[in-house]
């Protein structure tokens, strides 16, 4: 069943990526043409698809799908190389084609030869993408200094950015008991994984506990960050990119334990402007 929603779903973007000429080269090219053959259309179609996802945003906290799964976060506003560095590159193909990968599969009924082309390169840049990834990974780890910066929130919980394995004496002389890994293993280079930080911690006398985090997973990651915590001896250090996500699901488990604005005030206290939750917290509240 999901299959079969998928495809509909995938032809109905089709269609419309067919009917407003998004699979029209020049069209979108005209888009960035500002200072000659300007065309806007292209800001219509992204405004057509920015608002209704707007909207989605505000009413699925706490929703699951009919047919499983999860509905997906807000994005990160997290700036960093990465995503700079990936939208100029996006930006600059989409530029010099006319084409990024939604058209392109559309293409490939019409576009001919040119459209393969751009199709095959498009599949080697992702099947190159996580190589390249890796190895400048590798250079930036060689390079990494500790990011630690421990903010307590509770007097049994609080939060870090990044961490690395030599921050462990420190974490331990702090008094934690339980180091709680909130950070993807997709987001860092392989020394600052969870197995290798997760080492670290033991190798320290410390307990280790994944729960990694995204804005999609958010909301399943609520429960196994409270047992986490449930099932330290002491105080709890969590950490992800910047500790935002820590903040978060912390705030989340305590909706129902403390008004929103104690929440809040918590976390701002920490340096985590978490105001946009009220709402979130409010309606957990009531549940």
């Amino acid at each position: 069943m999901r299959l079969l929603f998928a495809a509909l779903a995938g032809s109905i973007f089709g269609t419309g990526l067919l009917l407003s000429g998004m699979t029209d080269t020049v069209k979108v090219q005209g888009w960035l043409d500002f200072f000659g053959n300007w065309d806007p259309a292209l800001a219509f179609v992204m405004g057509g698809a920015i608002l209704p996802m707007a909207v989605a945003w505000r009413f699925t906290p706490n929703r699951q799908p009919v047919l499983g799964g999860a509905f997906p976060g807000r994005p990160s506003t997290q700036l960093d190389t990465k995503l700079i560095g990936g939208s100029v590159l996006f930006g600059m193909g989409w530029a010099l084609t006319g084409l990024c990968p939604g058209p392109a599969l559309a293409s490939l009924s019409w576009g001919g030869t040119g459209g393969l082309l751009f199709l095959a390169a498009m599949l080697a840049g992702m099947w190159a993408a996580p190589m390249v990834r890796t190895r400048l990974d590798g250079v930036a780890a060689r390079g990494y200094s500790s990011k630690m910066d421990i903010r307590p929130i509770s007097p049994a919980y609080a939060v870090s950015p990044q961490i690395a394995p030599e921050d462990m004496p420190a974490i331990v002389a702090a008094g934690f008991k339980t180091v709680l890994c909130n950070r993807p293993d997709a987001e860092v280079p392989p020394g600052l994984q969870a197995a290798a930080i997760g080492a670290a911690a033991k190798a320290a006398g410390l307990r280790f506990v994944e729960n990694p985090i995204t804005h999609q997973t958010l909301a399943q990651t609520v429960a196994p960050q409270y047992a986490a915590m449930a099932g330290s001896d002491g105080p709890v250090l969590a950490y992800c990119a910047s500790g935002t996500r820590s903040s978060i699901v912390w705030s989340l488990g305590q909706a129902k334990l403390q008004p929103a604005d104690a929440i809040i005030a918590a976390t701002a206290k920490a340096g985590y402007e978490l105001s946009g939750l009220r709402a979130q917290l409010d309606e957990l509240a009531k549940g």
